[in-house]
């Protein structure tokens, strides 16, 4: 495009310079201006479509007195370009009126994304907008071939150009609705259900969902997911469902998922939709919580229990769940860590109870860190874990589940060289239930950790049977017991162990218990084992009967 300016270059040129001393060098200049024309893609749509038109300028240049490279290339780039875009007496509806695309150089410069409607109705056919573009340049550049004297001559000027949309009679498509049940930290299935708002059918359609986050992922390859249409009438509504997850980092919003359509249209020419962006909104993450816990631990004790109740808080049901108690990092053992809830319905409760629970007589707690997990299947069938609920339980000082003493003390003589030689006399021990539960078949035992003459005491029979005992209630219970000559006036610690079976009908059996057993004086002479005892009791007899005679 030609610039027209005023005839005075040789004038002004010559006042510029004319104040440098000696030879005056000869004045030149470059001018021209940039030459913009427009272009455009993703111009083409159907009917009731609104999307973007990719703007390109193109700046081809206009010189009109060349020079040096920096200075032609000065003259011909556009400064401050701003667009204006007009329907240009078209049916089709402008929504980005003005953009400001700042400097453009030479060649092809965008894109710029002016946003149109194409309504309903509108005839096929090729339709014009009108782009007009306003901008500053340098028009001429005056120098002097050795010096730096430089003088610029600015302008601004205005472009006008139009710029083609097609609108085109074929199959089109727009989302009506997206329905999801995929939850926080799962997978489950994502529905796009769209309209063929075009006037002809399509073909062989692939719709491609695309995944913009990282959060969400579909299908197998995590970014995008294909399903097929073979035939896709006008008018024609279809639902389309995808395998999509949701990452466990992210919240409950919306997320933006583009659909694209790839298809066959009724001539057989491979077409691609206008542009579609569908929504995604996760369900929150299935979470439940534990209340009322209650337990009843105690150090030194195997019978503690853990009861409580799990609420599924979640918005849907799960199936097969079961409930894992974890005492990592703790001295406490269950009889099982799992707990099996089954199905449970949203907002539905469950009670539990884990029995069991030991802590060791060595423990120094007042209270213990259990987790709680909620193991459970989605409709699909996939296993997920909740979060951890960590609960602090209280732990009873230590209290023996049985209290265990003896009655009297047991004569000392009474034990022979072998358990068949002795003098067999009754021990009893009263039994004390310390707990809060009637047991059964409480079965106190004795337990001797040495060899038979390593020991003071022996036992006849060394189990006794108790049928059952309340709380608070005490019994007794008698073994026949011998003890060695030379333990008279010694108490022995008698360890015993008990076997009783709750309500449940679980057997257990305590940690042990130490009795302290009194050994009374002998009234008699002790008692000498058979063989060397019985060859030194006669030679005290024959040296008797011998010094008798000498008197």
């Amino acid at each position: 495009m030609k610039h027209t300016k005023i005839a005075t270059t040789a004038v002004i040129a010559l006042l510029l310079f004319s104040a440098a001393p000696g030879i005056v060098a000869a004045v030149e200049h470059v001018s021209g201006g940039p030459s913009l024309t427009g272009t455009a893609t993703n111009n083409e749509f159907v009917p009731g479509t609104e999307d973007t038109i990719s703007l390109y300028i193109q700046n081809n240049g206009d010189l009109d007195r060349g020079g040096p490279t920096a200075y032609e290339q000065r003259v011909q780039i556009a400064r401050s370009v701003s667009l204006d875009v007009d329907d240009n007496g078209t049916p089709i509806e402008v929504h980005t009126d003005h953009y400001p695309a700042g400097t453009v150089r030479m060649g092809s410069n965008g894109p710029y994304p002016i946003e149109v409607t194409v309504p309903e109705g509108t005839e096929p056919g090729t339709y014009h907008l009108k782009v007009t573009a306003h901008y500053d340049h340098t028009s001429d550049v005056y120098y002097q071939q050795g010096r730096e004297n430089l003088r610029y001559e600015n302008d601004d000027n205005v472009e006008t150009f139009n710029i083609p949309v097609v609108v085109t009679d074929r199959a089109a498509f727009e989302v009506v609705d997206t329905r999801t049940d995929v939850n926080v930290a799962q997978r489950g299935e994502y529905s796009v259900t769209m309209k063929n708002t075009g006037s002809e059918v399509a073909k062989n359609a692939v719709v491609k969902v695309a995944s913009q986050s990282t959060d969400v992922s579909f299908g197998a390859s995590g970014q995008t997911a294909t399903t097929t249409v073979s035939r896709w009438e006008p008018n024609e509504t279809k639902t389309l469902t995808y395998s999509a997850a949701v990452a466990d980092t992210t919240g409950v919003h919306n997320y933006s998922v583009p659909v694209s359509v790839e298809f066959d249209d009724a001539d057989g020419v491979t077409r691609q939709s206008n542009r579609l962006v569908s929504t995604l909104r996760p369900q929150p993450k299935q979470t439940f919580s534990i209340r009322n816990v209650d337990a009843s631990l105690r150090i030194g004790r195997k019978d503690g229990t853990l009861t409580g109740t799990v609420v599924n808080d979640g918005s849907e049901r799960v199936s097969n769940a079961t409930l894992a108690l974890s005492a990592k990092g703790t001295d406490a053992t269950f009889d099982q860590q799992q707990y099996a809830l089954g199905e449970l319905d949203a907002g539905e409760s469950v009670h539990f109870a884990f029995n069991g629970g030991s802590i060791p007589k060595t423990a120094n707690v007042s209270s213990l860190p259990l987790t709680f997990t909620v193991n459970y299947d989605n409709d699909y069938g996939d296993r997920y874990p909740s979060d951890g609920h960590t609960v602090a339980v209280p732990v009873a000082p230590h209290e023996n589940q049985f209290d265990i003493t003896a009655v009297g003390t047991v004569p000392s003589g009474t034990r022979g060289d072998t358990p068949k030689g002795s003098d067999w006399t009754p021990l009893t021990l009263q039994v004390t239930n310390n707990g809060e539960e009637t047991v059964h078949n409480i079965r106190p035992s004795i337990v001797f950790e040495t060899q038979y003459f390593q020991r003071p005491i022996e036992s006849n029979y060394r189990t006794s049977h108790i049928e059952t005992l309340a709380p608070g209630e005490t019994k007794t219970v008698t073994y026949a017991v011998s003890a060695s000559a030379t333990s008279g006036g010694t108490t022995y610690p008698l360890d015993m162990v008990v076997t009783y079976e709750e309500p449940n009908g679980v057997t257990r059996q305590t940690m042990d218990y130490t009795v302290p057993i009194r050994i009374a004086e002998s009234d008699s002479l002790p008692l000498l084992p058979i063989g060397g005892g019985a060859v030194i009791l006669a030679g005290l007899l024959i040296g008797g009967f011998i010094w008798l005679r000498r008197d």
